[in-house]
């Protein structure tokens, strides 16, 4: 660890001694410290570079327990850093403290209640009722007072005396009141080449995820309050390194240091939104698989002669927009919700089938409503539906992948596939169907599976072939909302809402309507296929 220098005005050799002593104690206990927690970026430039000039601030400090507000003054003193101080006094009236100065061994006692906090002056150590912190930034000597950053009321003191503590930079505001944490617990969990970690909340809370240079993500949870217990409990497993927290008015900032080994990730809610969990997959982005070729797909078809009697009429499909309500879904750097995309590009394809053909159209959520995993399959077979697609938006750990993909239900072949069957299998908040059902749903599907590859393959070609966009191929994998649904089903990922480009045609209405009326040529193209083989079945008859 490196610690600032302590300024004293001991000339006695004994008082050299003393102050010797406690900067021996002081780097012991901040090499503890080191060794329980991760430690946060610092400023190089942080014990050095002291602005001299550093005006005074206006914050409002917001007291919503006692219902008042008041103004008080800090200063940025650190140069290239925008952290803002506030004095030892400053500090004391807002908390109603007692402080102590013992200036012999340079520490600052704040006692809050029965709560007593040590700061040493020069250094990031701060000594509370619950164990040692290392700040981000030091603890400074200025104009004569001890000053202390935001960050330790936010990160340490408001915690210990059972107080929710945020800080608005943008406004200067500083939040205080009463405990009330919306986020109770951070787990992990290693599943091969995956790390899960699962947030559990108090309800439903908005998020952003988002990847920051290598070896760090950011989890922003909107209304979240992180209880400081549950980052220190968190375990760093697998491709997880460590877990920090940093609080603020209305948001908290989970960061998240993963391995180098962290090719992406992908976010999704369970228990109705109450979970936030976050995959990491041990894939690198060279590693994505080539676009398949049309003709040439990755897919698992069964051998042996095809059994025409098992063509179908097509003559009502089932569209399922992904997600919905609570579950967004994935969010792209600019805020747009897969949810939106999702049953926006299924309204304009029911609209381009129903122009088209005489096709009945079924929607399984027409707004924007939570509809778990195992009703649209149910409401698909309720429906009558001979065909039953589920749209959805892909995401990735950086902007680089882009295109489309089709899925059809069976065990997933790659571990692309597998990850991308993790997420969506956990979006309705429901675990993946077991086993035995599987297999069961899987045998049902083998007599689709034909179809349903066909189709797939037809997706393809007219979206991928029309727009002009990356063609990723067709691939298989078990995802639970094509289980149970009693005819050829197929998923698709409409395109990468983390892709820059892709994420500004999905957002676009105009795209959406080319992206369902290619969605709906493929659509057709399959049920004139399907009649043909019907007629070669059945010696040149209509079908039914």
């Amino acid at each position: 660890m490196t610690t600032g220098k302590i300024h004293t005005s001991c000339g006695r050799r004994s008082r050299q001694a003393v102050l010797g002593a406690a900067l021996a104690l002081l780097c012991l206990a901040a090499g503890a410290a080191l060794a329980q927690d991760q430690e946060r970026p610092l400023d190089p430039l942080a014990f050095t570079r002291v602005r001299t000039d550093a005006p005074e601030v206006t914050i409002l400090v917001d007291d919503q327990a006692a219902g008042q507000q008041r103004a008080v003054t800090g200063r940025p003193l650190l140069q290239d850093s925008q952290e803002i101080y506030l004095n030892s006094a400053t500090l004391a009236a807002v908390f109603r403290a007692s402080r102590f100065w013992q200036g012999k061994l340079g520490f600052l006692d704040l006692k809050i209640g029965d709560r007593q906090f040590r700061f040493a002056r020069g250094s990031r150590l701060v000594i509370a009722p619950e164990g040692e912190t290392l700040l981000p930034v030091p603890i400074l000597d200025y104009d004569g007072e001890v000053w202390v950053p935001v960050v330790a009321v936010t990160d340490v003191i408001g915690p210990q005396v059972q107080m929710r503590a945020g800080w608005n930079p943008a406004e200067r505001r500083l939040s205080l009141g009463t405990l009330g944490y919306t986020i109770e617990t951070i787990t992990t969990e290693v599943l091969g080449r995956s790390t899960v970690v699962h947030l559990q909340c108090t309800k439903p809370l908005g998020y952003r995820a988002q990847s920051v240079g290598t070896g760090r993500i950011d989890l922003k949870i909107y209304g979240g309050e992180v209880d400081p217990a549950a980052v220190r409990a968190a375990r760093a497993r697998g491709l997880l390194q460590g877990v920090q927290s940093r609080q603020f008015a209305d948001h908290v900032l989970i960061q998240l240091t993963v391995d180098a080994l962290v090719g992406h990730f992908r976010t999704y809610t369970a228990d109705s939104g109450r979970e936030i969990v976050l995959v990491l997959e041990e894939e690198q982005v060279s590693s994505l698989p080539e676009p398949v070729p049309r003709g040439h797909a990755s897919v698992n078809i069964p051998s042996g002669p095809v059994d025409v009697t098992n063509r179908i009429e097509v003559q009502t499909v089932v569209i399922d927009p992904g997600h919905g309500g609570h579950d967004v879904g994935a969010v792209s750097a600019g805020g747009i919700l897969e949810k939106d995309v999702n049953l926006a590009v299924a309204r304009e394809l029911r609209s381009y089938l129903q122009r088209e053909s005489n096709l009945q159209v079924v929607l399984t959520r027409e707004r924007d409503e939570y509809l778990g995993l195992a009703d649209r399959a149910e409401l698909a077979n309720a429906g009558g539906g001979d065909l039953f697609l589920s749209l959805h938006c892909n995401s990735w750990f950086n902007d680089g992948a882009q295109g489309l993909e089709t899925y059809f239900l069976s065990p997933a072949r790659s571990d692309w596939a597998r990850s991308v069957e993790a997420a969506e299998n956990q979006a309705g908040g429901l675990d993946v169907a077991d086993d035995v059902e599987f297999i069961i749903w899987e045998l049902v599907q083998n007599r689709f599976i034909s179809s349903s590859s066909s189709l797939a393959e037809a997706i393809q070609a007219d979206v991928a072939g029309n727009l002009g966009i990356t063609d990723r191929g067709v691939r298989q994998a078990g995802f639970r909302v094509l289980v149970g649904a009693y005819m050829p089903a197929v998923l698709i990922e409409l395109g990468f809402l983390s892709h820059p480009e892709e994420e500004r045609r999905l957002g676009d209405r105009g795209y959406q309507r080319r992206l369902a009326e290619a969605l709906g040529r493929a659509i057709l193209d399959f049920r004139a296929e399907m009649a043909a083989l019907q007629g070669a079945g059945k010696g040149g008859a209509d079908g039914r």
